[in-house]
């Protein structure tokens, strides 16, 4: 009777560990942790007038770039993201025949210094005042996927100075960068909807001024199309044109989020 007594207890028992087991839902997986970046800076200047106020410089060359660097994540995404921020600071002081074989960036630093002291020596007496600068912003960085942009300035004398921006999103887990088509069906479509957002956030370059006379129209010169920088961002994908991209200089950049509410149909899961 007790061994009988014995034997319903063990298999309750063993029931209950069974039921327990069975039941326990299995913990969730843990959420993608954000990389660690941090921006560093290169800052070189040569000329009598380097410390004097932006008026009164008169000969000077300097160059001021701030880059990011990855300090977590795989080698393979550090050194993209390196050669990256290098090669966008490298077109800022970098000249070269070649666009697609220019020269290490210490190099092209030192190429942007001679060609100012070149200058100052054979016109003494013509303003010398060189700048480049770059700056970097971290757009999306969620463990997944990080997108960061870079704005470039430049200025070596003319009638305004040189500036772009470059943004690339890359799959953190890969190391691949981030395409257009690999986040929509449909490019045509989303350049039709991207050109409808352009018209809202510069409705003012549109429009007649007050004397008349039309405002910008895109024509056979500057045909609208995608940006060549886009990134992926938490509520969409951002857009850039820069000066010249798909209007005068003029106009100056133009920059805005189609949200994923807007791109929903053609939007690929």
């Amino acid at each position: 009777m007790i061994c009988q007594s014995l034997r319903y207890i063990l298999l309750a028992l063993l029931f209950a560990v069974f039921s327990f087991f069975s039941c326990k839902t299995e913990a969730p997986p843990a959420a993608p942790v954000p990389l660690t970046l941090e921006s560093q800076t290169i800052e070189r200047k040569n000329g009598p007038d380097c410390d004097k106020p932006d008026t009164l410089v008169f000969n000077c060359a300097h160059v001021n770039f701030r880059y990011p660097v990855l300090k977590s994540g795989s080698d393979s995404l550090q050194k993209t993201v390196d050669n990256w921020a290098k090669e966008f600071m490298t077109t800022w002081v970098g000249m070269s025949d070649e666009p697609d074989n220019l020269p290490p960036l210490d190099e092209a630093i030192n190429a942007f210094f001679n060609m100012h002291a070149e200058q100052v020596k054979e016109m003494p007496d013509a303003p010398a005042y060189y700048e480049a600068e770059a700056v970097d912003t971290v757009l999306l960085n969620d463990g997944q996927h990080l997108t960061l942009k870079m704005d470039g300035y430049s200025f070596t004398g003319g009638a305004h100075p040189n500036a772009s921006s470059s943004v690339a999103t890359w799959e953190v887990a890969t190391a691949k960068k981030i395409t257009l088509d690999q986040l929509v069906t449909d490019l045509g479509a989303l350049q039709q909807i991207a050109e409808k957002k352009f018209r809202e956030v510069r409705a003012d370059i549109f429009k007649a001024d007050g004397e008349g006379n039309p405002g910008f129209e895109f024509n056979e010169t500057f045909q609208f199309k995608l940006a060549d920088n886009t990134g992926l961002v938490k509520d969409g994908i951002y857009f850039i044109y820069v000066p010249y991209e798909v209007g005068p200089w003029a106009i100056g950049s133009t920059e805005f989020v189609l949200s994923f509410d807007e791109i929903k149909s053609i939007r690929k899961q």
